[in-house]
């Protein structure tokens, strides 16, 4: 009999155990063998999900990513595009702790392959944000504009999560400050 596909809520579980350890691991990248038992999962189960011990961390991602795509939708119709941003970004981010944040997406930033997954995940994101951020500007989906707009959504949570590790700087600091870098307003 087959087995049954795990939810995708386990599938986040998991990814924030393989994350924890990846953070605790420091510089040297812990072993499929290691993730998959702090997982509680054999080794065979652990690649049925995970092509890589890196792909392990992109249900976290796409979990995150979710969860912006969501706070954008729930801003305000009337908010200016900045706005939104801002605080859809310290909606995500501040749900989980801006530490953990910080020491994972440190972890991320620091190993080229976690980097590329994390990249993959957030080029990917434009795709989930698009009905929300062409509500917002006022734009078709299909629109040029839209595509713009969801690309400085994507490079506003980049900015902030790189500011955040690099500088300390808290979700809503780190919002603010991308604010105005990219829109010209505190």
């Amino acid at each position: 009999m087959a087995r049954k596909p795990l939810e995708p809520e386990a599938l986040v579980a998991i990814s924030r155990t393989c994350a924890d350890l990846f953070v605790r691991a420091g510089g040297s990248s812990p072993t499929v063998a290691a993730l998959a038992a702090e997982a509680g999962l054999a080794e065979r189960s652990f690649y049925r999900y995970f092509p890589t011990k890196e792909d392990s961390l992109r249900p976290l991602f796409d979990d995150g990513n979710h969860a912006f795509a969501q706070a954008i939708d729930a801003q305000p119709p009337d908010d200016g595009f900045g706005e939104v941003l801002v605080h859809a970004f310290e909606r995500t981010f501040a749900t989980s702790a801006d530490e953990q944040s910080r020491a994972i997406m440190a972890t991320v930033f620091a190993d080229p392959a976690l980097r590329r997954v994390w990249l993959e995940a957030s080029y990917e994101t434009a795709a989930i944000i698009r009905p929300g951020v062409a509500r917002h500007i006022r734009a078709e989906e299909a629109a040029i504009e839209t595509t713009v707009a969801c690309g400085q959504a994507v490079l506003f949570v980049i900015a902030g999560l790189t500011h955040m590790v690099r500088d300390g700087l808290s979700s809503g600091a780190a919002a603010a400050a991308v604010a105005r870098a990219m829109f010209g307003r505190p």
